[in-house]
Protein backbone atom coordinates (compact mmCIF):
# COMPACT_ATOMS: atom_id res chain seq x y z
CA UNK A 1 0.00 0.00 0.00
CA UNK A 2 1.30 3.49 -1.31
CA UNK A 3 1.84 6.16 1.76
CA UNK A 4 -0.62 8.28 0.54
CA UNK A 5 -3.48 5.17 0.58
CA UNK A 6 -2.06 4.18 3.82
CA UNK A 7 -2.37 8.12 5.44
CA UNK A 8 -6.14 7.95 3.81
CA UNK A 9 -7.70 4.63 5.06
CA UNK A 10 -6.51 5.55 9.14
CA UNK A 11 -7.58 9.14 8.47
CA UNK A 12 -11.07 7.74 7.81
CA UNK A 13 -11.13 3.88 9.81
CA UNK A 14 -9.50 5.38 13.03
CA UNK A 15 -11.43 8.40 13.32
CA UNK A 16 -8.84 10.77 12.78
CA UNK A 17 -8.06 14.22 11.63
CA UNK A 18 -4.63 14.33 10.41
CA UNK A 19 -2.56 11.42 9.57
CA UNK A 20 1.24 11.79 8.31
CA UNK A 21 2.85 8.43 6.77
CA UNK A 22 6.52 7.70 5.26
CA UNK A 23 7.75 4.82 4.14
CA UNK A 24 5.05 2.64 5.48
CA UNK A 25 5.11 4.16 9.20
CA UNK A 26 2.99 6.19 10.55
CA UNK A 27 5.22 9.80 11.32
CA UNK A 28 2.28 11.31 13.04
CA UNK A 29 -1.28 11.20 13.67
CA UNK A 30 -3.96 13.34 15.73
CA UNK A 31 -7.72 13.19 16.42
CA UNK A 32 -7.33 17.13 17.09
CA UNK A 33 -8.73 19.67 14.53
CA UNK A 34 -7.06 22.52 13.36
CA UNK A 35 -3.42 23.46 11.64
CA UNK A 36 -2.23 23.27 15.75
CA UNK A 37 -1.46 19.62 15.20
CA UNK A 38 0.19 19.85 11.77
CA UNK A 39 2.31 22.98 13.18
CA UNK A 40 3.34 21.15 15.66
CA UNK A 41 4.54 17.99 13.88
CA UNK A 42 6.35 20.06 11.16
CA UNK A 43 8.21 21.91 14.20
CA UNK A 44 9.19 19.02 15.82
CA UNK A 45 9.64 16.80 13.10
CA UNK A 46 11.69 19.01 10.80
CA UNK A 47 13.04 17.32 7.81
CA UNK A 48 11.64 14.25 8.59
CA UNK A 49 8.36 14.97 6.83
CA UNK A 50 10.31 15.06 3.51
CA UNK A 51 8.52 13.05 0.95
CA UNK A 52 6.11 12.13 3.14
CA UNK A 53 2.41 11.42 2.98
CA UNK A 54 -0.56 13.70 4.68
CA UNK A 55 -4.28 12.82 4.86
CA UNK A 56 -5.80 15.34 6.41
CA UNK A 57 -9.63 16.28 7.04
CA UNK A 58 -9.41 19.70 5.76
CA UNK A 59 -6.91 21.54 4.05
CA UNK A 60 -6.75 25.21 3.59
CA UNK A 61 -4.35 27.43 2.23
CA UNK A 62 -2.33 27.04 5.74
CA UNK A 63 -2.24 23.56 5.80
CA UNK A 64 -1.07 23.61 2.35
CA UNK A 65 1.87 26.28 3.02
CA UNK A 66 2.76 23.76 5.81
CA UNK A 67 3.02 20.88 3.72
CA UNK A 68 5.07 23.20 1.77
CA UNK A 69 6.95 24.32 4.23
CA UNK A 70 7.69 20.28 5.57
CA UNK A 71 8.15 19.66 1.80
CA UNK A 72 5.19 16.87 1.67
CA UNK A 73 4.70 15.28 -1.38
CA UNK A 74 1.03 14.19 -1.53
CA UNK A 75 -1.79 15.03 0.36
CA UNK A 76 -5.67 13.68 0.61
CA UNK A 77 -7.84 16.24 1.60
CA UNK A 78 -11.49 15.22 2.94
CA UNK A 79 -12.35 18.58 1.82
CA UNK A 80 -9.80 21.13 0.17
CA UNK A 81 -10.18 24.91 -0.58
CA UNK A 82 -9.71 26.10 -4.18
CA UNK A 83 -7.11 27.92 -3.35
CA UNK A 84 -4.94 24.96 -0.88
CA UNK A 85 -5.23 22.47 -3.99
CA UNK A 86 -3.88 24.70 -6.04
CA UNK A 87 -1.08 26.07 -4.30
CA UNK A 88 -0.01 22.15 -4.00
CA UNK A 89 -0.70 21.76 -7.63
CA UNK A 90 1.70 24.42 -8.72
CA UNK A 91 4.43 23.28 -6.45
CA UNK A 92 4.04 19.80 -7.57
CA UNK A 93 2.16 18.29 -4.78
CA UNK A 94 0.27 15.36 -5.57
CA UNK A 95 -3.31 16.43 -4.06
CA UNK A 96 -6.36 14.29 -3.95
CA UNK A 97 -9.62 15.24 -2.39
CA UNK A 98 -13.17 14.46 -2.12
CA UNK A 99 -14.22 18.15 -2.07
CA UNK A 100 -13.37 21.75 -3.10
CA UNK A 101 -14.42 24.78 -1.69
CA UNK A 102 -14.15 28.24 -2.60
CA UNK A 103 -12.46 29.05 0.97
CA UNK A 104 -12.14 27.38 4.57
CA UNK A 105 -14.66 29.54 7.04
CA UNK A 106 -14.71 29.43 10.66
CA UNK A 107 -16.17 26.95 13.25
CA UNK A 108 -19.38 29.37 13.22
CA UNK A 109 -19.82 29.75 9.74
CA UNK A 110 -19.12 33.42 9.76
CA UNK A 111 -16.28 34.76 8.23
CA UNK A 112 -12.87 33.00 7.20
CA UNK A 113 -10.73 30.97 9.02
CA UNK A 114 -8.42 32.88 11.03
CA UNK A 115 -5.84 31.16 9.76
CA UNK A 116 -6.55 31.33 6.33
CA UNK A 117 -6.62 34.79 6.90
CA UNK A 118 -3.37 34.60 8.36
CA UNK A 119 -1.82 32.72 5.08
CA UNK A 120 -3.37 35.48 2.59
CA UNK A 121 -0.88 37.57 4.32
CA UNK A 122 2.09 35.73 3.43
CA UNK A 123 3.75 35.27 0.39
CA UNK A 124 5.78 32.09 1.31
CA UNK A 125 5.18 28.96 3.36
CA UNK A 126 8.21 29.93 5.77
CA UNK A 127 6.66 33.73 6.69
CA UNK A 128 3.40 31.68 7.78
CA UNK A 129 5.57 29.31 10.04
CA UNK A 130 7.21 31.99 11.72
CA UNK A 131 3.79 33.69 12.41
CA UNK A 132 2.10 30.75 13.78
CA UNK A 133 5.29 29.96 15.72
CA UNK A 134 4.47 33.56 17.41
CA UNK A 135 0.99 32.88 17.22
CA UNK A 136 1.06 29.69 19.35
CA UNK A 137 4.26 31.05 21.45
CA UNK A 138 1.58 33.97 22.82
CA UNK A 139 -1.16 31.33 23.42
CA UNK A 140 1.45 29.44 26.14
CA UNK A 141 1.70 32.41 27.86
Amino acid sequence: MEDIELARSLLEEENLNLVIVKGGHVLFSSQESGVAPLFQAVQSMGKSLYNAALADRIVGSAVAMLCLQARINSVYAGIASQGAFDMLRKQGVTINTKSIVPHISNYDGTDLCPFEKMAAGCQKPSELFAALQSFFAEGEQ
